[in-house]
């Protein structure tokens, strides 16, 4: 037999989680005896506060229950009588409200002794060994750092281009790169580039550019991703756009054909060597002979940097 010891209902053949008069969870008496002292004090305490509720609520129902039974003059019956209805449904759902309340506070003191327990636990907590796993994870935090990138030796600003490349506008970010390439070598008149532009290329914006594209495409594009694979291919230009998917079988494709996203080939951007079809270069030069050009310059920036 279970006795709840709240409310006194006694459960005979069953053995319910909660009493289904007051709501008192009938486990926690049966768990909180092999807990630490000071869990037990707050349970007792806990019971001792639901007990004094139950009280003030039965007090109040029998209260009620009084009132209600006091005799109103004969001339007043028919009135008493509607009015009785009205009050009974309101009273039921008032009780309904009431139980709801008691429930309520009751789930809500549970949860707070649950809350001082976990903060008593948390107490018991070695400090020293807390204090190495918080600077433990600060370091690791520390060292996954985002780095930066280069600056720029003749006042470029790479803003426009960083934000470009962070939202994943991968054409624009393409179309303003050339852009820049004409600025730092003061071609923008001409619109194309010389050997001896690319020749004497700034290092620190030729790394810049690189370590841009390949930042945030993760490693897909860039400069020196384009470098591997062209060193993979022994340096033929055919087999070269075939791998970056500038090619496809016989068909060179043209700029709007490129597939500026991420699911592109790996080394598909940036396109520094032609604009308008991957046969063709710009200006003077044939695309080979650029892109052999920037590789060159790559190589001799890379071992200075």
């Amino acid at each position: 037999m279970v006795l709840c010891p709240v409310c006194g209902t006694e459960y005979i053949d069953t053995f319910p989680e909660f009493c289904s008069v007051c709501s008192w969870d009938l486990t926690s008496d049966t768990t909180f005896l092999s807990t630490a002292e000071i869990y037990q004090r707050k349970e007792e305490a806990k019971l001792n506060w639901a007990r004094q509720m139950w009280k003030f609520v039965q007090d109040q129902k029998n209260q009620n229950i009084h009132n209600n039974t006091i005799s109103l003059p004969f001339a007043q019956v028919d009135e008493v009588n509607h009015n009785q209805n009205f009050n009974g449904d309101l009273k039921r759902q008032l009780d309904k409200l009431q139980a709801q309340l008691d429930r309520a506070a009751m789930e809500r003191f549970q949860l707070h002794s649950q809350l001082e327990w976990v903060l008593y636990r948390l107490e018991q907590l070695n400090p020293e060994i807390l204090t190495d796993t918080l600077y433990r994870i600060e370091e690791n935090l520390s060292a996954m750092a985002t780095p930066e990138a280069p600056m720029s030796e003749v006042g470029i600003d790479y803003n426009p281009l960083i934000n470009l490349l962070a939202a994943g506008k991968w054409r624009k970010a393409d179309e303003l790169t050339w852009e820049l390439l004409l600025e730092v070598t003061l071609r923008e008149d001409e619109g194309w580039l010389q050997l001896v532009d690319i020749e004497n290329f700034p290092c620190t914006d030729l790394l810049t550019i690189d370590w841009l594209w390949e930042y945030y495409s993760n490693g897909l594009f860039g400069l020196n991703v384009q470098q591997r694979i062209w060193e993979s291919v022994s340096g033929q230009y055919g087999d070269f756009c075939d791998r970056v998917g500038w090619r496809d079988g016989e068909n060179w494709k043209y700029y709007d054909e490129l597939s500026f996203n991420l699911q592109a080939p790996e080394g598909h951007l940036p396109v520094i060597i032609w604009r308008r079809r991957a046969c063709y270069g710009v200006g003077k030069m044939m695309a080979a002979e650029t892109f052999v050009a920037f590789i060159s310059r790559l190589i001799i920036c890379s071992g200075s940097s």
